[in-house]
């Protein structure tokens, strides 16, 4: 029976940390994510976020070992083993007008704005190259996986490009081209995927238009896609599979889980008001989105785990070990506990958990 073990506070600096992804490489544990002002503040695109890696040897003591920007908003990074390399994918929000910098009016999909993905790689972990453009203008890589020879990632469209989800392959995680254009469920973004031992693809997406997400599924050549709605919402999903099962984790709505799931304790009185002095909706309670494990069964989600998380949280990352899962994710739980954020910003905490199995 999975349980958590331990959750560890692993960066915190009175910043916007979120959107996470974890990999083992070379002997050392990396995760990266976004370090910004806020989710999606208002302001000057340039000042908006980068992408940042840590690594560790031991998961007590972390270091960080690339600090990578570009012209715009550097967001939702995905890391990529590659053998000899580890690799590094994220999007970049963009002025429209390249004279206009000073156009975000708060957030993904607002007029003015648009997206690049960039792609930057290292071989030591610590010298990464410059960021270079992936795949296509108005796309935004999700989740990137290998399979051996393979990778594959979902890509979905922004701005006018809105409504459309590509799967993408790569024989090197250098070179992309487009396997197929679906689009299940209405206005498709965020969408996890796994290749299972049958060679079947499976996609969770969340759907902008409405609070439930759509599963996917294609033999090869991933060219003719069955899609169905899911039993729960699921914001920033992401696929492993531990054992003979099929985890997927990602933010949902709490309300949605039955009764027989237990749901982290609300904190007390007195640790809700000292949390809203960061930001006023932490105040809220109970609290109405939670970080969660399920197992993927036929076409239906079934509730593992639910980590203790509050506000603006999520965007995991797994990575899967003989006994074990550790789990990358955001939270503002204990955001009070940190440094204090400067004057504007919004305080965000990368954690990770180690989960038994």
């Amino acid at each position: 029976m999975a349980q958590i073990k331990s959750i560890k506070k692993i960066y915190s600096d009175g910043r916007h940390n979120a959107f996470t992804d974890i990999e083992y490489w070379k002997g050392r544990y990396y995760v990266a994510f976004r370090n910004g002002n806020g989710h999606a503040r208002p302001g000057p695109l340039e000042v908006q976020g980068k992408i940042i890696v840590i690594r560790s040897e031991d998961l007590m003591e972390w270091e960080v070992c690339a600090r990578i920007s570009t012209d715009g908003d550097d967001r939702d990074p995905a890391l990529l083993h590659l053998g000899d390399e580890l690799g590094v994918y994220f999007c970049t929000v963009l002025a429209a007008d390249p004279k206009q910098t000073d156009v975000y009016e708060g957030g993904l999909g607002e007029k003015g704005t648009a997206i690049q993905s960039h792609m930057a790689f290292t071989s030591d972990g610590v010298s990464w190259s410059s960021p270079e453009p992936v795949h296509e203008f108005n796309h935004v890589f999700w989740q990137v996986e290998r399979f051996g020879d393979d990778c594959y990632a979902t890509s979905w469209g922004y701005a006018e490009n809105e409504g459309t989800l590509k799967i993408v392959h790569s024989p090197d995680g250098h070179t992309w081209e487009n396997v197929a254009a679906i689009q299940p469920g209405n206005f498709p973004n965020e969408t996890g995927l796994w290749i299972t031992p049958d060679r079947k693809m499976h996609l969770i997406s969340r759907e902008r238009t409405r609070e439930m997400s759509v599963l996917s599924e294609s033999d090869p050549p991933y060219t003719d896609w069955q899609s169905r709605d899911l039993n729960y919402t699921v914001h920033c999903p992401v696929f492993r599979p531990v054992g003979d099962e099929l985890w997927v984790s990602g933010k949902t709505i709490t309300a949605q889980f039955p009764s027989s799931v237990q749901i982290p304790a609300e904190p007390s009185p007195e640790k809700i008001a000292s949390l809203a002095r960061l930001d006023e909706r932490l105040a809220k309670t109970p609290q109405d989105w939670h970080t969660a494990i399920w197992r993927l069964v036929g076409h239906q989600l079934e509730p593992i785990l639910v980590l203790p998380s509050r506000g603006d949280c999520g965007y995991p990352g797994l990575l899967v070990e003989k006994d074990r899962v550790l789990m990358s994710f955001h939270s503002q739980h204990d955001v009070d506990e940190g440094p204090e954020p400067k004057p504007g910003e919004c305080a965000n905490e990368i954690y990770l958990a180690e989960i038994g199995v």
